[in-house]
């Protein structure tokens, strides 16, 4: 191998370990700015990548001018082989490590390596031929849409000129190029979501425009593709492309003024979603993280900084580091289970309530805040003064409240005490933070008695979870409730959206008998009763998974338009199919009159055309 070759070996050698060290700090300044702004992490996390990307660079630049071959200096004067003079040519202390490594296996590492970056170099290649073709597939939007994206482009600043195309080959929103941008629409976005919702799906699209993400998602692919070994990597453009989209979002939510109805509109894009992305699109990220990040305060995710951490040191050759650095996060955990759970409250009046801001830090963990109204007569011992106690009794434990409260604000410090009855129902130790969270939102012992009688926390068999095969659901397979989520954040999830145990019941009854915490949420956002979900599955029509039965109702669609649908004759119809009949406004009694005068056997797409035409009298 020659010097360059031998110093880029090398270089990515030790981009094990500093490609380590790199996402280790990059995962604690996250992790300190959790609730900060996505503008704030998003750039963390792009500063983390061009570090990683500098290193090898940096390092491969120190080690070339020491890799020259070492061979022994012949004078030139040296006629005969009996009169040559061997000198050796003077070695750099740089170069001492690289002759204690072996050059085959370097030329393998250089190999390897080369081989990795051409596959991923064609695959881009390859995607990006594909991409650049997109727009001639398109057509141009209607004019509404067209004046729709302009108005949201002077609204976002966005000087340059912003091509809005119709095209069947993106399954939703998807932005293309950076000096003359394209924005790809598929038909179903354009007639399966209301203005507004549109209008906040493209402000969306027109942020990334604006912050010109295009040339940041190229810049990621490129040292994707150069340092593919590397976990640490993959994660930290994981974070980038996650806080991306949580930028966008808060752009798109400053345009709309609507947090709701935006993240209402990124659960609706999905169920018209189709196909995966091909660019940087609306869909991208987690979509429950996004729109649970939209509707509440951002869940905590630390642990998911101590998981990257974690795989990133499996690849540091300094196993006794490693094993001291665990034994450090052992002893602060078991230590900070002795401590008592301490924070700050801060209420005021809400009527005949009590608005109380409960804020707890604990090191090791962060920072969990709450907002809740709370009526007086929960407050045990609430009273006026400059010196008072009072109590919050929860099941899973109790809030102990001291401060000043002038019967209409006050503010003081609080301690938790965890249930250890209702703990140890639960698995947990009196001091895990997650009896917090249940005594928050008020999870009681027969709430959580029931919800555990009814299967929620028992893993299942995998044919039961992979029953809907809807996209939705397969995303909820790999991220959802039962898959990440403890029983404990089932609970917590089940009790804020209203999921009692009578309503696990009903859908029970109504033919569902194992369906999934994320799906009984699902049917509760969207309004979904048992008596519905039973009604659907009563008139003979047999696609009625979960997934569609959610599609349907947000598409109005009743049990007895569908029963009448399936009378005429279309049982067989697939879901799409009946969705267009439906937004068509084609309903049982226009097949009948269809078929009485001698249309029949039509495809439900021929109906349309017929009740388009007026062919069909009253």
């Amino acid at each position: 191998m020659n010097g360059f070759a031998n110093a880029t070996a090398w270089a990515l050698v030790h981009f094990l370990w500093q490609g380590t060290l790199a996402a280790l700090a990059a995962g604690g300044a996250l992790a300190l700015l959790e609730r900060r702004r996505a503008s704030s992490r998003y750039a963390v996390a792009v500063g983390a990548l061009l570090v990683m990307a500098a290193l090898p660079v940096i390092t491969a630049l120190q080690l070339a001018p020491s890799q020259v071959e070492m061979r022994p200096a012949i004078p030139a004067a040296a006629a005969s082989p009996g009169s040559v003079d061997v000198q050796p040519a003077p070695v750099s202390l740089g170069a001492a490590p690289m002759r204690t490594f072996d050059g085959a296996l370097l030329s393998w590492v250089l190999g390897l390596w080369l081989g990795g970056v051409s596959v991923l170099s064609l695959y881009h290649l390859g995607g990006w031929g594909l991409v650049r073709r997109l727009p001639r597939q398109g057509r141009p939007a209607g004019a509404a849409a067209v004046a729709l994206a302009q108005d949201l482009c002077r609204r976002l600043r966005i000087r340059r000129a912003v091509a809005l195309l119709e095209s069947s080959a993106v399954a939703v929103p998807t932005v293309i190029g950076w000096l003359r941008p394209v924005i790809l629409v598929p038909a179903s976005t354009l007639t399966g979501l209301s203005p507004a919702q549109l209008a906040a799906i493209l402000a969306h699209e027109l942020a990334h425009v604006r912050r010109h993400d295009y040339l940041i998602n190229l810049f990621q692919t490129a040292v994707e593709t150069l340092f593919f070994y590397h976990p640490a990597v993959w994660w930290v453009s994981a974070q980038i492309r996650r806080e991306r989209e949580n930028c966008c979002d808060d752009l798109a939510v400053a345009v709309c003024g609507d947090r709701l109805s935006y993240a209402r509109a990124l659960v609706d894009l999905e169920d018209l979603r189709a196909a995966p992305r091909l660019a940087v699109a609306a869909s991208g990220g987690s979509l429950s993280a996004r729109v649970r990040r939209l509707v509440s305060a951002p869940a905590r995710s630390a642990r998911r900084f101590w998981a990257a951490g974690l795989l990133a040191l499996a690849l540091l050759t300094a196993g006794a580091a490693v094993q001291i650095g665990c034994g450090r996060v052992s002893v602060h955990r078991s230590a900070s289970a002795t401590e008592t759970w301490k924070g700050r409250w801060h209420a005021e009046s809400e009527g005949k309530d009590l608005r109380i801001e409960i804020t707890f830090r604990k090191p090791g963990w962060g920072t969990w805040t709450s907002v809740d109204d709370y009526s007086r007569q929960e407050l045990t011992g609430l009273a006026r003064g400059s010196d008072v106690s009072f109590e919050l009794r929860r099941d899973a434990g109790v809030f102990r409240f001291r401060g000043s409260f002038d019967g209409e604000r006050g503010r003081g410090s609080v301690t938790f005490a965890g249930n250890p009855a209702f703990a140890k129902m639960m698995s947990l130790s009196p001091t895990n933070e997650r009896l917090w969270a249940l005594a928050i939102q008020n999870v009681s012992f027969d709430f959580a008695r029931q919800m555990r009688e009814l299967g929620f926390g028992i893993p299942e068999p995998p044919r039961a979870v992979r029953r809907d095969h809807s996209p939705f659901a397969f995303v909820h397979r790999l991220f959802g409730f039962r898959h990440r989520e403890s029983f404990v954040e089932q609970l917590v999830e089940l009790q804020t959206h209203g999921v009692t145990p009578a309503y696990v019941r009903g859908m029970q009854e109504a033919g569902y008998p194992r369906l999934e915490a994320w799906q009984l949420v699902e049917f509760r956002i969207h309004g979904i009763e048992p008596d519905y979900v039973k009604g659907l599955r009563e008139s003979g029509y047999r696609h009625t998974t979960p997934y569609r039965i959610v599609e349907f109702r947000n598409h109005g669609i009743t049990p007895e338009w569908l029963r009448g649908i399936v009378e005429a004759g279309y049982a067989d119809a697939s879901p799409d199919q009946i969705l267009s009949l439906h937004n068509n406004g084609i309903d049982g009694d226009f097949i009948r009159r269809a078929q009485a005068q001698g249309y029949r056997g039509l495809r439900p797409e021929e109906l349309i055309s017929l009740q388009f035409r007026g062919k069909v009298r009253a």
